[in-house]
């Protein structure tokens, strides 16, 4: 295989945000620039995916392993070296549980979902294609930034992750499996050398993500979870897998804007790498 072909099949659909809001788009830049169908370019993109998934998972116990050899190079959970952020733990969210808490962090969630789906269908119209997650963590982030909404109504997002983090991710695990682990795809393209591949794709992801992390003063296996590995896993439902193997779920918030962000810019590297590696 070609250097080109390599990180054009394996590279890009790897650390490109999954399946939906990944692979798929990638496969519409493919097939664009190549002039081929798009579903015989997606059948070349779905193993890179299904593989750096599954490594990426394993990678997420490793790193965890890793945090208990060398404590200084985590956080347990928190990606700020100097930081002072932190999710409510269990006793803060039995002490504060109200359904009034709930039900205004519902309508908060809500809205940012709906205000990030408008403002990704108006950038369409111009040609711009941002997932909709992209938006709305954006959103959040430059409402969080500004400091305008009110600290109960933070606190209370706050509780209703943690709830939701808590109850719902040994089910959502399960649906993950049946849904979308294709073991025909891994099976069809296990081989050695693209097994190697695959692996230095992501332990690349790996060492660059922490090695960046500890510059700008981040935790570098913290860094190397969200910023490395839930780049290289699928998507959303790669970011939950990888977050429970290495016991760090309240890193989802970071593992997000990593997945839809970072999806989306690779999407865009795509579509300038493609015709020229092709052209």
């Amino acid at each position: 295989m070609k250097a080109t072909e390599a990180i054009a099949y394996i590279g890009i659909p790897i650390m490109g945000g999954g399946m939906g809001a990944g692979a798929v788009p990638i496969s519409q830049v493919f097939s664009s620039a190549l002039k081929i169908p798009t579903e015989q370019i997606l059948s070349k993109l779905v193993p890179a995916v299904a593989l750096g998934n599954a490594l990426a998972i394993v990678a997420g116990g490793v790193l965890n392993k890793l945090g208990k050899i060398k404590p200084s190079w985590t956080g347990n959970g928190q990606l700020l070296a100097s930081g002072t952020f932190e999710v409510p733990n269990d006793e803060e969210l039995q002490r504060h549980f109200s359904l009034l808490e709930f039900g205004i962090a519902i309508v908060i969630a809500t809205a940012f979902f709906t205000w990030g789906n408008i403002v990704s269908n108006l950038f369409k119209l111009i040609g711009v294609n941002i997932h909709t997650y992209a938006w709305m963590i954006i959103s959040v982030a430059v409402v969080k930034a500004v400091n305008i909404l009110p600290k109960n109504f933070e606190n209370a997002c706050a509780l209703w992750y943690k709830f939701v983090a808590k109850n719902f991710t040994a089910a959502l695990l399960v649906g993950i499996g049946i849904a979308y682990t294709n073991l025909g795809d891994i099976i069809g393209a296990f081989s050695i050398s693209y097994v190697v591949l695959v692996l230095l794709v992501v332990i690349g992801a790996i060492i660059g993500a922490g090695l960046i992390g500890r510059l700008v003063g981040f935790y570098p296996i913290e860094a190397a979870i969200t910023a490395g590995l839930c780049m290289a896993n699928m998507g959303g439902t790669g970011d939950v897998a990888v977050l429970t193997a290495s016991k760090r779920m309240e890193l989802m918030p970071f593992a997000q804007i990593s997945s839809r962000l970072g999806g989306a810019f690779i999407i865009l590297l795509a579509s300038f790498l493609v015709p020229l590696f092709f052209g």
